[in-house]
């Protein structure tokens, strides 16, 4: 378990040594650490849909948001990216791939806060690791994508989630403050990542406003 705190906006995530997050048992112990506090997890679906905690059962969602003191929104994540968002007053947490980037789920999680969102940028797939293949290539010359985010070794080909995530936060919100944890799940040791094998494992990364 590591924890971050930005004014009252608490952030933590999951390590290896936590457990499987899918399991409810790990989850449970995950949050009693904590002090007991409800999570909240909605149904992920790679979709662009931000909801709110009564809304988590019922429609498919990759980000939930709250105003309550004390309850965490939360999202599970195996190499796709865990962000989270906050003005001190809503708190929003989001999973976010490419699919998600592409369709605007940042600039809906956006669009639930005030002045100068603070965002953190969790454990993800990053360029040094994230190698995608020509069918990604191709997908991002039709849909008209900034090709800045490939990177290219050799053979191989890189992408940069995290970059492209920043760029959209910066375009939207300029009084943004962003704080990229550096942490890749492919090249992390006491992270869980589905390209290296952890095709069941998840991180549940969480974020709280303290009272």
């Amino acid at each position: 378990m590591e924890k971050i705190k930005i004014g009252n906006t608490v952030f933590v995530f999951s390590q290896r040594e936590d457990g499987n997050m899918r399991e409810k048992a790990n989850r449970e112990n995950f949050i009693k650490k904590l002090g007991g506090i409800p999570l909240y997890i909605p149904n992920q679906k790679h979709t662009n849909k931000v909801v709110g905690t009564d809304q988590i059962d019922t429609i498919e969602a990759d980000g939930v948001y709250t105003k309550d003191k004390n309850a965490a929104v939360g999202v599970l994540t195996a190499d796709c990216m865990p962000i989270a968002l906050s003005d001190g007053e809503t708190v929003v947490m989001v999973h976010a791939g490419w699919r998600g980037l592409v369709g605007g789920i940042i600039q809906n999680a956006l669009g639930l806060l005030k002045d100068s969102p603070k965002v953190i940028i969790g454990a993800s797939a990053r360029k040094c690791c994230y190698e995608v293949g020509t069918d990604f290539v191709d997908m991002f010359k039709k849909e008209g994508l900034p090709l800045k985010y490939l990177y290219t070794e050799g053979k191989k080909t890189f992408f940069s989630m995290q970059e492209m995530a920043v760029d959209i936060i910066k375009d939207h919100r300029k009084d943004a403050i962003i704080i990229d944890l550096n942490l890749c799940t492919i090249c992390g040791e006491n992270l869980f990542s589905y390209r290296k094998g952890d095709f069941n494992e998840r991180i549940l990364s969480i974020a709280y406003l303290e009272d």
